[in-house]
């Protein structure tokens, strides 16, 4: 294990959270992810995968761990045209995939906003989802199998990189997700679709309020719509976005939506807007591309306002979309804290960015959002995880919509597949049983 760091530094991840390793290490290939899971067994020490380090829940937090960053697995292994899949390596940009992909005429949905800098492996070890989850859902839709270093030292596959396989129970979407916490992911097969050949436009809208936000997506939905994208962006993202990264964007307090619809669609779209908006334009080619870049680069424009931001990440139906914005509004107001709104609102996936610094305790806050989501039915985490920050909301979500029954059957799946308790403990599925349990 030539590939060893002693006594390294301090990392921190996109959010600010430090993590102290005790050894860093950078596999080269599977059989060495082997060798140093079978010596962090041996001494019962925690391991953690770390792939570009953009995770926004807390996933990587640790003291004394084995870090096993996945810098040097980073290729693309084989893309099958017949077959319609891409498979990589756990460390390979997601950027760089979509790319190559196109290149050959091929198209992979899912485009977390960080996907210019995060890794597949950590997409798919959290599931990540993105703009166009509206159309065509997160992560979990298009792994098709993985191969992963189990904490006993083993490697499996699971799944096949088919359009439909029954061969006994899902595990394929028990390893998708699952944080980190039941092995290290060395291989992924990920579904292909042709590049779309329908032509799209893309609408952008800048509203009169929230609840006429509201009403368009709700409408869009009542009238069978279904877009490739449907983002909202608040007004104060928006003057973020024009001081930090220069985007032009018309300055709006009820914000803006950005809609990329079939051209069948638009005549619909537009009879939607109609009285709803203060200016409204329609872009194709470059322009809507460069719409959509700026779009990808709003927590960019957070992060260069105040690096003290925590980022909810809550989902809630489609039909409880004015009461969650107003309910988010009205917290604002009540703390004077600044929470900035970004949303995949095409799927009810709100993201209010809490600026720590005004607010003095942001992480009582941080749970009174998440509440919102449990008590309309939805969820405390679309795509960015649970990891140890919203242990406790997931403890709750669980408790109030599933029952004690569902997360104990979680602990027992994470006690069968590690019973040594190394893959990335304390967080997750353990905390949340944990809490329950005190």
């Amino acid at each position: 294990m030539d590939e060893i760091e002693h006594n390294v530094e301090e990392r921190e991840d996109f959010t600010g959270i430090k993590l102290r390793p005790s050894i860093i290490y950078y596999p080269k290939n599977e059989e060495e992810v082997v060798k140093i899971v079978n010596y962090a067994r041996e001494r019962r020490i925690p391991v953690i995968s770390w792939g570009a380090g953009t995770s926004l829940s807390g996933h990587l937090k640790c003291d004394g761990c084995i870090l096993i960053d996945m810098k040097y697995m980073n290729k693309i292994l084989e893309i099958n045209d017949i077959d319609w899949y891409v498979r990589v390596q756990p460390g390979v940009n997601l950027e760089k995939v979509f790319k190559e992909v196109e290149s050959k005429g091929f198209f992979l949905p899912p485009d977390p906003a960080s996907f210019f800098l995060c890794t597949v492996g950590g997409a798919t070890a959290n599931s990540s989802g993105g703009m166009r989850g509206v159309k065509y859902g997160s992560f979990r839709e298009w792994v098709l199998a993985v191969k992963v270093v189990l904490p006993n030292g083993h490697v499996v596959k699971v799944g096949e990189p088919l359009r439909k396989n029954r061969g006994g129970y899902d595990l394929v979407h028990l390893f998708v997700g699952s944080e980190g916490t039941l092995g290290v992911i060395t291989e992924i097969w990920l579904r292909l679709i042709p590049k779309p050949r329908e032509p799209t436009e893309t609408i952008l809208a800048y509203m009169r309020s929230f609840e006429d936000t509201a009403f368009v997506i709700t409408e869009m939905r009542r009238r069978k719509i279904l877009p490739d994208l449907a983002e909202y962006i608040d007004g104060d993202i928006i003057r973020l976005l024009n001081k930090h990264l220069n985007a032009d964007l018309k300055e709006s307090d009820g914000g803006a939506l950005l809609i990329v619809v079939g051209k069948d669609a638009v005549k619909d779209m537009l009879d939607i807007l109609q009285g709803r908006t203060l200016e409204l334009k329609i872009a194709e080619g470059e322009e809507a591309d460069e719409l959509y870049s700026v779009r990808a680069k709003a927590v960019l424009a957070l992060k260069a306002e105040s690096p003290n931001i925590i980022v909810e990440d809550i989902v809630v139906p489609i039909s409880r979309l004015t009461d969650a914005i107003i309910k988010l509004k009205e917290i604002e107001r009540r703390e004077n804290v600044r929470m900035p709104l970004i949303a995949h609102i095409g799927d009810g996936n709100l993201h209010p960015n809490i600026i720590a610094d005004t607010v003095k305790e942001p992480e009582k806050l941080f749970e009174e959002v998440g509440r919102i989501a449990i008590d309309m039915g939805g969820s405390v985490s679309g795509e960015h995880g649970i990891g140890y920050q919203k242990a406790n909301l997931l403890k709750e979500q669980v408790l109030k919509h599933n029952g004690r029954d569902v997360l104990e059957i979680m602990m027992q799946i994470k006690r069968v597949i590690d019973p040594y308790d190394i893959m990335n403990p304390d967080k997750y599925v353990e905390l949340a049983y944990k809490l329950m349990n005190e």
